[in-house]
């Protein structure tokens, strides 16, 4: 029995903390002695088994098996969803090597068991695809731990709690050291200025950050580090916010204008941006993950670094990796001077801009109730020249879009760079793809842009969208089933850690019932169904790579990503699935990585 990735259960405030826990060298083999095949996990319910579709593997076809395909595992007595284009289940599933040998009945499976076959019985256990994870942040997650400090609930929940907290934070604090933190709700001020910050912090630069990651606050402290005045400019596409005196008064809004404060604060240390790498690889390991792109890689020095992790054989989990271009001459420092390069485990997938910030900066056709309702981070021509540019070099293209203008944007710049240089197939992205016009669908169908979501989105923000976009925009708030009905491919991934949840099954909840906070349903008739949140979670996040002949299903032939389930999430209610945190057992190219 490979031995478990982690200690124990992991609650929420355990994942925004992180672990501490190095997953260096758990790698477990999967090919194990003779004695020790029959095991059998723990029943789960009275689970029958799957029905095999007839076309598959034939259940009474005995095969003649040579000595040497034998495989090297089997699970049996399964509920195997394999997400494949038919939509087949099974009962049983073989690995030989870090490959899947044959899905089918137990009976047709077991032919291939030899003398060092490893043969788990999964009393009824559901067996998918290893999960995709097509949009996260994944080394900040470990930031949020080791380098960012948390203002949380439930200690903090409002803006006396938040000053009581950094109050204490500053006591381990020498003059002038800085404090970088993030909190997710305050309920008495949402958008908190200054004047919260100075009064416990006279003598210490502070920063604190929504942690949806689009605006911030600085203290009196940081601003004068930062040289930030009354005559200071916000930068185009950022706002430095001023108060009624004319001075700034500490809030930031979208990145450009958060980079002019906290580019002065103490970069994380190389090792310290790898061990908390390594630290997100065992949450994710935990709950089924065995593929992600991080769609936020700012520097070359973190592209180096997941390079040196996964060469090292610390970094299992496959991943795609998306350099981010925040201002115009990142072209020059950053993209061009990338080598794209796939060393089995990491690859450099193409390249992520964002074109708005989040709720109230987002870029919109129309006025809303936020800060800012027409601002776009790019220039508009600048964006489509420099997307064009990047077309060019044969990668894929992702980009943050919460307003419609926004959408609308992008897809202006993706066609015109694909009716420039018609490339085959770029499937260009779209992210978070909050509020969209009803004519963008079919652009989106048309172009073959990707849709890549994030439902549980709408549980901590769904109220806020009605409240900022108002009632009748509040219906075109991510419309995942008109674009399924029109074909479009939708992918669906945790944006961890903007958002307090990191699990996918938070995601499928959230895809599934769309519940806001108040408990009310944010459009009824666009949720989708656990078989569609499913494949939006595996093979859909494959094609949202061009992997989906790769990985992303339970086919021979490919890599044994393998997610065995503790309760079946197709017979999950809404909280059972939203609180499913860990599987029982992740497998990638056939090895245990984690074990419950």
């Amino acid at each position: 029995m490979a031995k478990k990735l982690l200690s124990h259960q992991m609650t929420r405030r355990e994942f925004l903390l992180g672990s501490g826990l190095a997953i260096s060298g758990l790698v477990i083999s999967c090919r194990l002695s003779g004695e020790q095949a029959g095991q059998t996990l723990p029943a789960q319910g009275n689970t029958p088994p799957a029905k095999i579709p007839t076309g598959v593997i034939p259940t009474g076809v005995m095969p003649t098996v040579d000595p040497e395909a034998r495989a090297d595992m089997i699970f049996s007595n399964g509920k195997v969803l394999t997400m494949d284009a038919a939509g087949t289940n099974a009962q049983a599933l073989a690995i030989k090597g870090d490959r899947i040998l044959a899905v089918g009945s137990d009976e047709t499976v077991r032919a291939l068991v030899g003398g060092e076959t490893k043969v788990v019985d999964v009393g009824g256990r559901v067996i998918t695809p290893g999960l995709v994870d097509p949009h996260n942040h994944f080394r900040l997650v470990g930031l949020m731990k080791n380098y960012y400090i948390p203002l949380m609930p439930p200690e903090v929940t409002d803006t006396r709690t938040m000053q009581v907290a950094l109050k204490e934070i500053l006591k381990s604090k020498k003059p002038g050291e800085w404090v970088m933190a993030y909190y997710l709700v305050l309920t008495d001020n949402m958008e908190p200025d200054k004047s919260y910050l100075d009064p416990v912090s006279p003598d210490n630069p502070v920063f604190i950050f929504h942690i949806g990651g689009h605006w911030g606050t600085a203290n009196s402290a940081a601003l004068k580090l930062a040289g930030v005045t009354a005559s200071t400019p916000s930068p185009e596409g950022g706002i430095i916010q001023k108060g009624s005196d004319g001075q700034p008064n500490g809030l930031l809004y979208n990145h450009r204008a958060m980079d002019v404060v906290r580019r002065f604060a103490p970069p994380a240390a190389p090792e310290l941006i790898k061990s908390g790498m390594l630290d997100t690889q065992t949450y994710f390991a935990a709950c089924g993950v065995t593929s992600f792109q991080d769609n936020n890689v700012r520097g070359l020095d973190d592209i180096e670094a997941y390079r040196q992790l996964t060469e090292e054989g610390k970094l299992f989990l496959r991943n795609d990796i998306y350099l981010t271009l925040e201002w115009p001459n990142d072209l020059q420092e950053k993209a061009q001077k990338v080598v794209p390069f796939d060393n089995g485990v990491t690859r450099f997938k193409g390249f992520k801009f964002l074109i708005d910030g989040q709720t109230p900066t987002a870029f919109c056709h129309e006025p809303h109730n936020g800060v800012a309702w027409n601002l776009s981070t790019w220039d508009a021509d600048v964006f489509k020249q420099t997307v064009r540019t990047l077309h060019d070099t044969g990668l894929q293209i992702c980009t943050h879009c919460i307003g419609d203008a926004a959408a609308d944007l992008a897809l202006d710049a993706y066609e015109a760079a694909m009716n420039a240089n018609p490339r085959s197939d770029p499937r260009h992205r779209l992210e978070h793809v909050i509020l969209t016009t009803p004519q963008a669908t079919q652009r989106i169908k048309d172009l073959g842009v990707v849709v890549s979501t994030n439902p549980h989105f709408l549980y901590v923000g769904g109220d806020s969208y009605v409240n900022i976009y108002g009632e009748e925009r509040s219906h075109r708030i991510m419309v995942t089933r008109e674009w399924l009905d029109a074909g479009v491919h939708v992918t669906i991934g945790s944006d961890a850690p903007t958002m307090p949840f990191y699990n996918p099954a938070a995601t499928m909840a959230g895809a599934i019932s769309r519940l806001t906070f108040s408990k009310k349903v944010l459009n009824k008739e666009q949720c989708m169904t656990i078989d569609e949140a499913l494949r939006s979670h595996t093979i859909e996040g494959a094609y949202a790579a061009h992997e989906e002949n790769e990985k992303g299903s339970l086919e021979p032939g490919k890599p044994a990503d393998i997610a065995v389930w503790v309760d079946d999430p197709t017979k999950q209610n809404i909280t059972q699935l939203a609180r499913t945190t860990t599987v029982y057992m992740t497998l990638v190219g056939g090895k245990v990585v984690y074990q419950a």
